[in-house]
């Protein structure tokens, strides 16, 4: 008959395999702490470039490369479709954090400068995709409206925003639009951290 072991006891024949790494513990606090680093210049309006700058400049040579993944890592992340024209702003420090980490490398800058068009384009499909959405969709509308003025009155409006067949169908073209985007997007992300030797 066999032994019934209780959690306690296999929980510590597991731990009794584990080994601690200490190289790999200290490589993981050098990628957080390039990760809080970049997070902190991206989200403080305060922050400079040149403080960033000398931070970056400042780390061992020994310890460069996992605080570079770090910076990279929060960067990328950073790097998403933006929902409005505002995203200018933002996008100016991830500029800033790509020519620090890019050491020189201008593919690096030159791709970076295009995801700003890039956006910018996004933005600009998106709206006239609406646009092009309520035109086709006002024919429909007006007749939903003229059915409606019946039982509401001659005053009742309906805009497209509050017709849910409308919203459903815009929401289903965007969603496309931003599947398309977001591929081309995750390809350039990629090619970043390829350009930055990011494994």
């Amino acid at each position: 008959m066999a032994i019934i072991k209780s959690a306690w006891e296999l929980a510590l024949e597991k731990t009794e395999k584990l080994q601690v790494d200490p190289i790999k513990i200290k490589r993981d606090l050098k990628v957080k702490e390039g990760r809080q680093s970049a997070g902190s210049f991206l989200s403080d309006m305060d922050a400079t470039k040149e403080a960033i700058k000398q931070q970056y400049d400042a780390v061992p040579a020994e310890e460069k490369e996992a605080f570079k993944e770090g910076m990279t890592l929060t960067m990328l992340s950073n790097l998403a479709l933006p929902r409005n024209a505002a995203f200018k702003d933002a996008f100016t420090k991830v500029l800033d954090l790509g020519l620090i980490l890019g050491e020189g490398n201008d593919q690096v800058v030159q791709l970076l400068g295009q995801l700003e068009g890039f956006f910018t384009q996004y933005l600009e499909n998106q709206e006239d995709l609406v646009e092009r959405m309520k035109q086709q969709f006002a024919p429909a509308l007006q007749q939903k409206e003229a059915q409606l003025r019946k039982q509401y009155g001659p005053n009742f409006t309906l805009r497209p925003e509050q017709d849910p067949e409308f919203m459903k169908l815009l929401d289903k073209q965007l969603s496309q639009l931003d599947e398309q985007y977001t591929n081309i997007l995750t390809q350039a992300k990629a090619q970043i951290k390829e350009m930055l030797g990011i494994a």
